[in-house]
């Protein structure tokens, strides 16, 4: 009997991963976004990340954190206290009710010129149809801005350029083989839900202790970002690979 495959937002794609060993556990704590999970995350990590379930180009993202009996939530460069979680959750009422969205643990970002940083990996099916990664590209956030999308501000940057301050050559090269590793790896996990799809783009964050996190894989990634490096041979890759059929 053939196997259905569906259509997954970022919870469905987070609950599909989570049972393949090679990647679960570079996966962060991911769920719907009731107030009595917030709650219970609050008292388990430092931030959360609120996400619309379903949308790219990191419109709609909130953070939150909790000092003392105190929230913060955080949109953009806005920011706003509330003295409860009840009043924090009101507040976001009307975007809750036009959208599904999820909660997800915080990662502290890996920073540069004091602004975070995360990594986009490109991975394209090739003319045998298997999985290539066709490129690596660093995000780094605007200033005050939580998040490092392209749209919404961030700025691309070579990857190791970005990782200079954190890492000597010799670690960086090899750090950064570990990421493309990770996002092909990733990428046919959820190949095997999305088997009609060529590209994949996997966003990774790395914390402070140099750990990589799958925080999301675009099933229709943005290509366009490649093309504002100077060096433009992977993004002459990436459209080559685009251009491959069946």
């Amino acid at each position: 009997m053939k196997k259905v495959k569906y259509k997954m937002g970022k919870l469905g794609k987070y609950y599909f991963m989570k049972g393949f060993n090679s990647i679960n556990t570079f996966l962060p704590d991911t769920r719907i976004a009731t107030k009595s999970n917030i709650r219970a995350m609050l008292r388990l990590y430092e931030s959360l990340y609120l996400k619309p379930d379903e949308g790219t180009g990191g419109h709609g993202i909130y953070k939150i954190t909790k000092i003392k009996n105190k929230y913060t939530l955080r949109s953009g460069t806005a920011s706003k206290q509330f003295n409860s979680l009840d009043a924090l959750y009101s507040s976001l009422h009307k975007q809750f009710s036009r959208n599904k969205y999820i909660v997800q643990k915080g990662i502290d970002l890996l920073k540069h010129n004091k602004r975070s940083f995360d990594i986009r990996v490109m991975v394209q099916k090739n003319r045998s149809k298997k999985l290539v990664v066709t490129g690596v590209i660093g995000r780094l956030a605007k200033p005050g801005k939580i998040v490092t999308n392209y749209h919404s501000g961030g700025t691309p940057l070579p990857i190791d350029s970005l990782l200079v301050s954190h890492l000597k050559r010799d670690k960086r090269e090899k750090y950064i083989k570990r990421m493309e590793i990770l996002g092909k790896e990733a990428s046919n996990v959820l190949g095997k839900n999305y088997r009609s799809k060529r590209a994949f783009g996997v966003d990774i964050a790395i914390d402070s202790k140099m750990k990589p996190w799958i925080l999301e894989i675009n099933t229709r990634p943005d290509m366009s970002i490649f093309n504002t490096l100077k060096n433009k041979t992977m993004y002459k890759r990436i459209l080559e690979y685009s251009r491959i059929k069946g």
